[in-house]
């Protein structure tokens, strides 16, 4: 079964959630805004694909000029070991 939706929610309020699993049903990734609510029942390995491929662009995405916390972190780290060395 191939089917598409497709509506652009730009701009408008919107709530996410994950409804659990029940005995008759996977975990439901709702997602409401103004126009209507989209759901979409998969598994949690599924919706871990839809999670990798949202962190995987929101990543791509990042300005330059963002630090990197974890950079900062080891750039710290390195600065105290010679401090401490000197």
């Amino acid at each position: 079964m191939s089917t598409a939706f497709s509506t652009d929610i730009s701009g408008q309020y919107m709530e996410v959630k994950i409804e659990p699993p029940t005995n008759y049903a996977p975990p439901v990734l709702s997602i409401r805004q103004q126009s209507g609510t989209f759901q979409l029942h998969a598994d949690p390995e599924q919706l871990a694909e839809v999670e990798y491929a949202i962190r995987t662009y929101l990543d791509s995405i990042r300005y330059p000029e963002t630090p990197d916390q974890q950079m900062i972190l080891h750039a710290e780290h390195d600065i105290a070991i010679e401090e401490e060395i000197a």
